[in-house]
């Protein structure tokens, strides 16, 4: 179900210079906000890209994109506010995430903690498929 070229208009794609709006979706989360810098460090050194997903002009559920390869990015840092949870949200924003790195071109792969069971069965339903090392890393 990984789609060619899916965009949720809910989901936007943060710059160097949003840092006030990503510590908004942290504190909705119920945690710390990061230094004003945060986000201007990680977009300089290449390490990953954020978008956030909006219900009400709230932005309730975040994810990644980890570029550590030349042909496989990751889709990464999945979090939505408790409150959130069970809509539908992570599976939107996974789709988004999702749809930008094969629009890149590239292999996505996901991978999360061993017991967060709610993720799995996300990754799952979405076609990825779990790598031949054992972990919960998977590849769509």
């Amino acid at each position: 179900e990984l789609p060619e070229n899916s965009s949720s208009p809910r989901c936007v794609w943060l710059t160097e210079n949003d840092g006030e709006i990503f510590n908004r979706h942290l504190c909705l989360c119920g945690k710390a906000p990061r230094e004003d810098d945060f986000l201007r460090n990680i977009y300089k050194s290449g390490s990953a890209r954020y978008c956030l997903l909006f219900e009400n002009g709230l932005p309730v559920a975040r994810g990644a994109v980890e570029p550590y390869s030349d042909g496989m990015w990751e889709a990464a840092d999945f979090y939505t506010a408790r409150e959130y949870r069970v809509r539908g949200l992570a599976k939107e924003i996974l789709r988004h995430v999702a749809a930008e790195i094969i629009r890149q071109g590239k292999i996505v792969s996901c991978r999360t903690e061993r017991g967060n069971t709610a993720m799995i069965k996300i990754m799952e339903h979405m076609g990825f498929q779990k790598d031949d090392n054992g972990g919960n890393k998977f590849e769509g």
